[in-house]
């Protein structure tokens, strides 16, 4: 993090720090470096009780440029001394309520996957006034068998709901819902691998470089994965789905 960036990520936590209702701040930075087209700055904001409204949010950020807000699941956008930042408030209490649900012998699997709890483990911790996140880290890292079954099968299945639409796409020839069942595919097929190695899902960026990480891996997964990847117009898309259904069953056999 360069010192241009560390200035903005202080000054920003040091004000959402003064807010009363606010328990933790964590940040997940996204790119290399500032010129990275990835690059932004990612703050969780955790909170207890009611937040300032948008109105006292822009008055406390008054040096903020470009701010843009969301309010359904609060989230602030605004650029800061030409950073990029982005603020996302979570009630700590639906949060632990997601972590307990993950406890439970049938606790329901969110389509969303396990990127959730990926955050919670990964995050740096900028402010704290509990150990809220550290109690949770913990948690998480105690999670039965029975949890990885769970979210194995849950994205087992959306990983072959999407390797039948891809095969109907690519025997209509229909080209917009082809492009959305191979993107629905590859994702549900590393959250199988992931779960596999007991791994959280990271963010669709980081996960081509994550899942060839894995220890646990299909016979022939580097060269079918990269195959599966690549723009090449000699794979149509009837052999990709071919391809595909290769892959997935060679993913089930783990």
């Amino acid at each position: 993090m360069t010192p241009r960036v560390r200035r903005t990520v202080d000054d920003v936590a040091r004000t959402l720090s003064t807010w009363d209702c606010v328990d933790t701040i964590t940040i997940l930075e996204s790119g290399e470096d500032f010129y990275d087209p990835y690059f932004f700055v990612s703050l969780d904001v955790f909170y207890r009780g009611q937040l300032p409204t948008l109105d006292q949010r822009r008055e406390a950020l008054e040096n903020a440029g470009a701010f843009e807000s969301q309010e359904v699941h609060p989230k602030d956008r605004f650029l800061l001394d030409g950073v990029p930042v982005r603020l996302e408030y979570k009630d700590i209490d639906r949060y632990a309520e997601l972590v307990s649900a993950a406890f439970e012998p049938q606790g329901a699997q969110r389509d969303t996957g396990t990127y959730v709890f990926y955050r919670l483990q990964h995050c740096q911790v900028l402010f704290s006034k509990s150990d809220w996140l550290e109690q949770v880290r913990s948690r998480l890292g105690d999670l039965s068998e029975e949890f990885w079954g769970r979210v194995r099968n849950a994205a087992q299945a959306r990983m072959e709901h999407f390797l039948s639409d891809l095969h109907a796409a690519a025997v209509r020839e229909e080209n917009l819902f082809y492009l959305v069942s191979s993107a629905g595919f590859i994702r549900n097929y590393c959250a199988v691998l992931f779960a596999v190695n007991r791994r959280f899902e990271p963010s669709a960026r980081l996960m081509e470089q994550e899942v060839l990480e894995l220890p646990n891996k299909p016979d022939a997964f580097g060269g079918r994965f990269d195959s599966f990847l690549r723009r090449d117009p000699r794979f149509t898309p009837m052999r990709t789905y071919e391809l595909a259904e290769l892959m997935a069953k060679a993913a089930m056999a783990l």
